[in-house]
């Protein structure tokens, strides 16, 4: 996989509202064909599970910046101010979204998140299982991709 499909991977994840993508990878355009791209965001998020929180790092740990509507951290009832304390066990007080990252990838064999956030100053429990993409969420990744990092090409008519 190449640099550039590494960093639609980061895009797409800030899309589907897993992390934040940083200012100057925002601001970078993307070198592959539309249509490569367009393939590779579909091969990698089919069957893929998500969580569906925008995280902001703090110094130190992690914050949800917001959280996508319709998703499984809105039905386990994540809210935006949330900060993650622990997941699955593992303290989150001083993580990075990249040791967040790992911890997801942890749980993949049961796709399950047990998460203790702190809210208003009180902990709360939540138990949140990661869900598979729809094809309406990938069609719509796939669409703000086009139209962010290929302009010519979704404004352009054959």
């Amino acid at each position: 996989m190449n640099f550039r499909i590494a960093k639609l991977v980061s895009l797409s994840l800030l899309i589907a509202g897993t992390v934040i993508v940083a200012a100057d990878e925002k601001d970078r355009k993307c070198s592959t064909s539309a249509r490569v791209c367009e393939q590779e965001i579909r091969r990698m998020l089919t069957g893929r599970r998500y969580l569906g929180v925008q995280l902001m790092e703090l110094n130190p740990g992690l914050l949800v910046k917001g959280v996508v509507a319709d998703s499984p951290a809105e039905r386990a009832d994540f809210r935006a101010g949330d900060r993650l304390m622990a997941v699955n066990g593992h303290s989150t007080t001083e993580a990075t979204i990249k040791d967040f990252k790992q911890l997801l990838s942890l749980s993949r064999v049961t796709g399950t998140l047990f998460v203790i956030v702190q809210r208003r100053g009180a902990l709360k429990q939540i138990t949140v299982r990661l869900e598979p993409y729809t094809e309406s969420q990938i069609e719509k990744i796939i669409s703000q991709h086009l139209i962010q990092n290929h302009a010519q090409t979704a404004t352009t008519t054959p």
